[in-house]
């Protein structure tokens, strides 16, 4: 046999060679198209907080956007796991923002979202952030109660007081000068019949983003009272009071009375005239006498006589 005659096993293992070349590269092409797939989702976490990182003795006076949206890309199991209060986006002062109230704007990038897991950012908006910084100062201001809703029909507020009645706010310098007060988180109104205290959050002044407030929380007591409110009754019936052992009839004149009272609305609107008692006490005169007595009325516990009509009577003692 010749030298140049071709060996069978070789040309077929030339073959298999060529196959297995073609077969990784089929295989690279698969797994690449798989990962792929597996890393190609996207989301987007929305309003994400944007903090301003300032030296020390600096805080933000300025700030374009507080918030923005974050686009992700990731697998399906990493995006999952992607949650509102566990992204932020963070941004450095430079050394220039010292200065009072110098103006920076900084491009919004992947590298200042701070996330926990494999997802990626890649896409900001809004794209950029414009803020400005000053010294920080503090002031003690006091707090205001806020309030949402309306009492009850017949109920209004009687006094409010926060407890501490001032908090230490720290914030711009420049800013601190023209806040004079401070309020709290809305308080709900609706069927509050009775006097109550909750604990409220005190809520930083408009337009001062990076404020600071110590406490956090103040208590809010709230006195409720029902309206003062008038009612008339007519033809309350007049009754007679005898000493014990007296042995005698006794005549009034007028048998009624017609009374005004005055006290919480609530209370007046459910009373009718049997719940009254106006007396009086006869005269120990002789027999066949009549006199002039004073009509008496008690009424219940909160609520005052405004007017008697009439408001004496003629008692007359009779055997």
């Amino acid at each position: 046999m010749s030298d140049s005659a071709i060996n069978p096993l070789d040309a077929r293992e030339r073959r298999l060679r060529r196959w297995s070349a073609v077969l990784s590269v089929v295989l690279a092409v698969i797994v690449w198209t798989t990962i792929r797939e597996a890393i190609s989702f996207e989301t987007v976490v929305r309003d994400v907080p944007i903090r301003i990182v300032t030296a020390e003795g600096m805080t933000v006076l300025e700030q374009s956007a507080e918030e923005a949206d974050v686009w992700f890309r990731g697998a399906q199991s990493d995006l999952a796991q992607l949650e509102r209060q566990n992204v932020r986006i963070e941004v450095a002062a430079s050394a220039a923002g010292r200065a009072e109230e110098a103006r920076q704007v900084v491009e919004l990038r992947p590298l200042h979202v701070r996330s926990a897991g494999g997802a990626r950012p890649v896409r900001i908006e809004p794209a950029r952030i414009a803020f400005s910084v000053d010294r920080e100062g503090e002031r003690t201001v006091p707090v205001r109660a806020e309030f949402q809703d309306a009492p009850p029909d017949g109920y209004e507020i009687g006094a409010v007081t926060c407890t501490p009645a001032a908090v230490r706010l720290r914030g711009p310098l420049s800013r601190l000068e023209d806040i004079e007060w401070v309020r709290t988180s809305p308080v709900d109104l609706q069927g509050r019949m009775q006097s109550f205290r909750v604990r409220a959050s005190v809520v930083p002044p408009p337009g001062v983003p990076s404020a600071r407030l110590e406490p956090e929380r103040v208590t809010v007591e709230v006195v409720m009272v029902e309206h003062a409110a008038q009612r008339t009754f007519d033809a309350v019936p007049i009754l007679a009071l005898l000493p014990p052992g007296r042995g005698c009839r006794v005549e009034v004149q007028p048998p009624t009375v017609r009374v005004t009272l005055q006290g919480p609305a609530g209370l007046l609107e459910r009373m009718d005239a049997g719940d009254l008692r106006a007396f009086v006490e006869p005269v120990l005169s002789p027999m066949g006498r009549t006199m002039e007595t004073r009509i008496l009325v008690l009424p219940p516990a909160g609520v005052r006589v405004v007017s008697l009509d009439p408001p004496s009577a003629q008692v007359g003692v009779k055997p």
